[in-house]
């Protein structure tokens, strides 16, 4: 067994400092432009359309247009526009809306440094 070490004086007791740690904000993150998946999206939602079935999205109703428009109206500035879902429209058969309200809350989803923090975080621990 190995030996390990002992001091002969106890080490000196450090001053406690008052000083605060002050973190600033940067406006790194709020100045990523909110359509920069857009294009990601929109090769996911046609990447399932193709391994699945045209008719995936037109089956998927919505039981409360007023609930899907309110969402798209609070997060205007993620919604994915319809002309860059146009190509989904067309594979697919699809409501217009529904694929919009599906691909906007996508980029709800990926825009949010929280929200992927905690996914991220979730899939490692497994």
């Amino acid at each position: 067994m190995k030996k390990g070490f002992l001091l002969s004086k106890p080490a000196p007791k450090t001053a406690s400092t008052s000083s605060t740690i002050q973190v600033t904000p940067t406006t790194a993150l709020k100045s990523i432009p909110s359509d920069r998946f857009h294009d990601v999206i929109v090769k996911f939602i046609t990447g399932l359309i193709d391994k699945n079935s045209p008719f995936l999205f037109s089956s998927i109703i919505a039981l409360d247009l007023a609930a899907v428009e309110t969402f798209l109206h609070i997060h205007k500035d993620q919604v994915v526009p319809l002309d860059k879902l146009a190509e989904i429209f067309d594979k697919a058969d699809c409501y217009p809306l529904m694929v919009q309200f599906l691909a906007s809350f996508l980029n709800v989803f990926l825009s949010d440094d929280d929200l992927q923090e905690i996914f991220l975080m979730d899939s490692e621990i497994r």
